[in-house]
């Protein structure tokens, strides 16, 4: 009897503790790991550049005589350049907004940008002529102008390649230029001494393209570094110089101006992308 009851126990004990076991989660279960969403260029940013500016501008000259039949000779004693001008090199820095948005690896956006510009400009023309009767005339032609700031509005198209963003990009551009030009001579004749003086300028916004293309890569989700060429043209700006002069022979009446305004951009820059939405 007491060998019944001892073997009843022990096969009860064992039931129990099979269905407990089984109550218990499994080792063997395989648990998925966390979905990563994956990196898009899509949503709007904001950030800063700093870089360097080449100016290419000319400051072109017609000249305006008052017996315009001796404009050969006067062109051939090279007494004024048909033209001025030389690179201006600088800083340039300032900000940027815009917004991507990525079709498979295609991203499409628009960005606008405002910047300062280091580009100062200037240049002169020196000559001296003597004749056998002891007349002499010194005329000196100078320019100088500057590009204060400049913005665009532009249109970027690119290709990803996950984190890495190459793109191409344009559209509008737009800044404050100012020029201004003189020519003064100076020497004795017949008459005596002599001297003139004839002077002009032109400022204020103008507008024109720019296009160029960069690199950009996601440093994380939300924070982007980009390289960036832009070449920018404003257009060509015109204007008047006159003046007088004390030699009451001088065929100068002056001359009409015109300024081309354009340049090159080097640039690096970060943004920070905002979330998607």
């Amino acid at each position: 009897m007491m060998r019944t009851i001892i073997a009843s126990t022990v096969v009860g004990l064992l039931a129990g503790s099979t269905g407990f076991a089984a109550d218990l989660p499994s080792r063997t279960s395989i648990i998925a790991p966390p979905i990563v969403p994956a990196f898009t260029w899509t949503g709007f940013y904001v950030g800063a550049n700093a870089g360097y500016s080449w100016n290419e501008s000319k400051t072109h000259y017609s000249y305006a005589l008052s017996n315009p039949a001796d404009f050969a000779e006067f062109n051939a004693l090279g007494l004024v350049p048909q033209r001025l001008g030389r690179n201006a090199d600088g800083f340039i820095g300032g900000g940027q907004i815009g917004y991507n948005y990525q079709i498979g690896q295609v991203v499409l956006g628009v960005e606008a940008d405002l910047q300062y510009l280091d580009a100062r400009q200037s240049a002169g023309h020196s000559i001296t002529l003597q004749d056998a009767n002891g007349s002499n005339a010194t005329v000196f032609t100078g320019t100088r102008s500057r590009l204060d700031w400049l913005g665009t509005v532009r249109a970027r198209a690119g290709y990803a390649f996950n984190r890495t963003l190459l793109y191409a990009t344009g559209g509008l551009a737009y800044g404050r230029s100012a020029s201004n030009s003189f020519i003064t001579s100076i020497g004795v004749d017949d008459d005596g001494p002599f001297a003139g003086l004839w002077s002009g300028s032109k400022s204020g916004t103008r507008l024109g393209w720019t296009v160029g293309a960069g690199v950009e890569y996601a440093i994380t989700d939300n924070l982007t570094v980009k390289a960036e060429y832009l070449y920018y043209d404003l257009g060509r700006a015109k204007y008047q110089i006159a003046g007088v002069s004390t030699d009451p022979d001088d065929e100068f009446l002056g001359a009409t101006v015109r300024r081309d305004t354009k340049g090159s951009i080097v640039r690096a820059g970060l943004n920070w992308k905002f979330s998607t939405f």
